[in-house]
């Protein structure tokens, strides 16, 4: 399955009834599997669905009426910065894949190819790192432990203090409100400027390449379906691309 196919699905009970649509996923430990959805009904109030409420995935995803007061696992990688184990940027986490019977990979796209590697060769925190299997992570894991930083973690730390938004730790209950909904949200995203144009399903751009994302632009993205897009076009350190 790929995550990216179920960011604005609909929502539905077993009977047709309209819950909402997705708009995110968070992940069990290992990002083996999904632990629960983040949907938003109507009036855009966010609301959490958790794995087992789930009976169908398909055009749209059935679920039953249980819910959860709060999200719970792993915040999704896709929209991250993913550097090399020597800390050479590659692009962004544009797509995450779970295999029923083999281990889930990562996607990487820098907007004219793709890199795919397993999941259990990278490290997914502020940033993913990728190794050139698991061995060398866990060697990397080992020197982190021992005090010697390795590149990309370096790296990884100082593109968190450059970040404006303050950054959430995956399960840190204490982290500050604001900084958990400005992820939840998208509204990190404010004050980014596109690399490309995003349009709604009629072909009417939600906002132009080289245009700074405001609420309005988010607010559109996130009814049109295009929030996952429009947010893979803004979380990157690249020149900004004109469309033709």
């Amino acid at each position: 399955m790929q995550i990216s196919t179920l960011i604005s699905k609909p929502v539905l009970s077993p009977g047709g009834d309209a819950y909402g649509y997705v708009t995110d996923v968070r992940f069990a430990r290992g990002y083996q599997k999904i632990s629960c959805l983040v949907c938003a009904d109507v009036e855009e109030e966010e609301f959490y669905v958790p794995l087992r409420a789930v009976l169908f995935f398909g055009d749209a995803v059935i679920v039953s009426r249980s819910r959860i007061a709060t999200p719970t696992g792993l915040f999704s990688p896709i929209g991250k910065c993913a550097y090399t184990h020597t800390g050479e940027a590659l692009g962004n986490v544009s797509d995450v894949i779970l295999e029923e019977d083999a281990e889930s990979t990562i996607v990487i796209s820098d907007g004219k190819t793709q890199t795919v590697t397993r999941v259990s060769c990278a490290s997914i925190r502020e940033n993913a790192v990728l190794y050139p299997d698991a061995f060398s992570k866990a060697q990397a894991k080992g020197k982190a432990k021992n005090g010697t930083q390795a590149p990309a973690l370096k790296t990884e730390r100082k593109k968190q203090k450059e970040n404006c938004v303050p950054k959430v730790a995956e399960g840190n209950i204490n982290a500050p409100k604001e900084a958990k909904a400005a992820i939840l949200n998208r509204t990190n995203l404010l004050g980014r400027h596109v690399r490309r144009s995003v349009y709604d399903g009629r072909g009417t751009p939600i906002a132009v390449a080289g245009e700074c994302v405001t609420p309005a632009i988010l607010s559109a993205a996130r009814r049109a379906g295009r929030l996952l897009e429009l947010t893979v076009n803004t979380l990157t350190d690249s020149p900004i691309i004109i469309s033709k």
